[in-house]
């Protein structure tokens, strides 16, 4: 279901600051308690979530992973990829496992994730992008309800936090028309769907196929106008996959809806100039 709205969930946590400096530190030990519950020694689900100078935005979604829900033993890894900000101090004070890939790229960061991630499953997140409380059991529980079927992937649904220039019911025009291409290519091109901050894969099927190995990796900003899905390390994960005869599956349950920036479109130059481009990649794929 998309929304036209903000869920309760949502605003509450967009109501909160997002500088370090606005807390307490009665309010960071409160986060850090909620968070101590992702460090346990056996998990069997892995979150990894890459971050490259994040200290400004990855609060939000810290506080989101906080509310989580769940009856898998689940682990919390973020990979710093090089940042020059405070995102490693930051992460230091909230107790959080954090792991230091200095070669540059979104690809290798989830590379290691993905290596020392102690998980028989794992969940890839990004840290511009708030996840339901619901959200690790819907993922993982897909995940192992696929197993006789050969399911090595899964993937939810997104929305768009609203922008400072686009209001979220424009967004969910956008989404809607999105929804449309996207049933189309689930059937064919399941690995066009597959987003890096909403999947879930069996990890040792990930290692096996050495997913995240591309020749030219991403940046985490991205360059306007990169719309070519298996191009970009998540895409080409999933193909790997898929090439290596593991099905790919579309979670539908409203635990599987994340709610994520538009940085990504304002970098394409806004939402008509995003919305534009994506269209004509659409009409004009096989031409």
């Amino acid at each position: 279901m998309i929304n036209f709205l903000l869920p309760s969930w949502v605003s509450n946590i967009l109501h909160q600051p997002l500088l370090a400096n606005k807390y307490t530190d009665a309010d960071f030990a409160a986060l850090k308690q909620k968070l101590s519950k992702f460090t346990i020694p056996n998990p069997l689900v892995s979150i990894v979530i890459p971050a490259w100078n994040e200290e400004e935005g990855i609060l939000h979604t810290l506080l989101s992973l906080a509310d989580t829900e769940t009856a898998y033993p689940t682990e919390l890894i973020v990979v710093d990829n090089n940042s020059t900000d405070g995102t490693a101090k930051l992460l230091q004070r909230l107790g959080i496992c954090t792991l230091f890939e200095s070669r540059q790229g979104i690809g290798h960061a989830r590379t290691l994730g993905l290596q020392k991630a102690k998980g028989k499953y794992i969940l890839t997140a990004d840290s511009d992008t708030l996840y339901p409380s619901g959200w690790v059991t819907a993922m993982t529980k897909a995940l192992i309800e696929g197993t006789a079927e050969q399911v090595h992937c899964v993937h939810g649904s997104y929305s768009f936090l609203p922008g400072a220039n686009t209001p979220r019911w424009l967004y969910a025009f956008y989404e809607m028309l999105s929804a449309v291409v996207k049933r189309k290519t689930e059937k064919t091109q399941p690995y066009l769907n597959v987003l890096g901050f909403n999947c879930g894969l069996v990890r040792q099927n990930g290692i096996d196929v050495n997913g995240y190995d591309i020749p030219v990796q991403r940046t985490f900003r991205g360059n306007a106008g990169e719309t070519d899905g298996p191009a970009i390390e998540d895409g080409m994960m999933a193909m790997r996959l898929q090439e290596a005869g593991g099905k790919i599956k579309a979670v539908a349950s409203a635990g599987a809806r994340v709610w994520t920036s538009d940085r990504r479109l304002q970098i394409d130059g806004g939402f008509y100039r995003a919305l534009l481009l994506r269209l004509k990649k659409h009409l004009y794929k096989h031409k």
